[in-house]
């Protein structure tokens, strides 16, 4: 049940009068205006407020579209970033790498002659930049997810608030949950008609509601998939051909000797710093 729906207590049904003695109760306020409204002019009211919002479900969803169009367009900049960052990161020696390489392939990199380095690369080496290139890509799926959530169940909340405030439902409503607070001692049976003639339809716009909401959810999710899914088969293609010829680079530059002499340098420097 969507949570706006919940403000009005339908939980109870209200006594069969026949089963209980009453009490007159002070009669409670129907206002005139919800007199003159019929059953089927707030049906209509209700179809029209729909028929409405999926105008206004249209102008938002391409909203939607256009930022996420910019926001790809946006990625290409970090794209060019993310492979120079691969590239330097992957070129050199840092200390994470001995968190990251499962290997012993560093403790044994004094010992190690060019086949077993090449062997290593082409495997270990690349599941590595493979890791890598997931880890970024998930990022940036999970900030688009978050961020396109939170737009949605802002605008939704905000389009379903309109309805519920509409004057004369805010009348109805009051009215209705004050004549639940006491049908213990009302048993006007014609008001008993006219509450389960409400509760009925307040029941049927939540459940049109909910599956409208859940139909256009799905639509979100298929646009994402649409969208960004090319983006990132386009940029997987590229991140392959990098990959490759980057370890092909690694390999003819013999870049484990960087490597071996960088690491050896940052343990020196590190045990130097340990006397000081």
């Amino acid at each position: 049940m969507d949570t706006y729906y919940k403000q009005v207590n339908i939980a109870h049904p209200p006594p069969n009068a026949n089963n209980l003695q009453f009490n007159a109760p002070r009669a409670i306020e129907y206002h005139p205006r919800l007199l003159d409204k019929t059953e089927e002019w707030k049906d209509n009211e209700w179809k029209n407020w729909m028929g409405k919002l999926e105008g206004e479900w249209i102008d938002f969803n391409n909203t939607i579209e256009r930022e996420k169009g910019k926001w790809l367009s946006g990625k290409e900049k970090d794209w060019d970033e993310f492979i120079q960052y691969m590239d330097n990161k992957w070129m050199h020696y840092h200390e994470a790498l001995d968190e990251e390489v499962k290997s012993d392939i560093l403790k044994r990199s004094l010992t190690l002659d060019e086949v077993e380095w090449k062997d290593w690369m082409k495997t270990e080496g690349k599941e590595l930049m493979e890791k890598d290139w997931k880890n970024w890509i998930t990022n940036n799926e999970s900030y688009l997810d978050v961020w396109s959530v939170k737009e949605w169940l802002k605008w939704k909340n905000q389009r379903i608030v309109t309805w519920i405030m509409t004057d004369w439902k805010c009348e109805e409503d009051e009215y209705w949950s004050k004549w639940e607070e006491s049908w213990a001692k009302s048993p006007n049976m014609h008001d008993r008609t006219n509450w389960l003639n409400w509760r009925e339809r307040l029941n049927k716009e939540m459940v049109q509601w909910n599956s409208w909401v859940m139909m256009k959810e799905q639509q979100i999710r298929e646009s994402r998939s649409n969208n960004w899914s090319k983006w990132k088969s386009d940029k997987h293609v590229m991140f392959n051909l990098w990959m490759d010829a980057f370890i092909n680079r690694w390999i003819n530059e013999k870049q484990w000797f960087v490597w071996v002499k960088e690491r050896n340098q940052l343990k020196s420097r590190g045990r130097y710093m340990g006397y000081k």
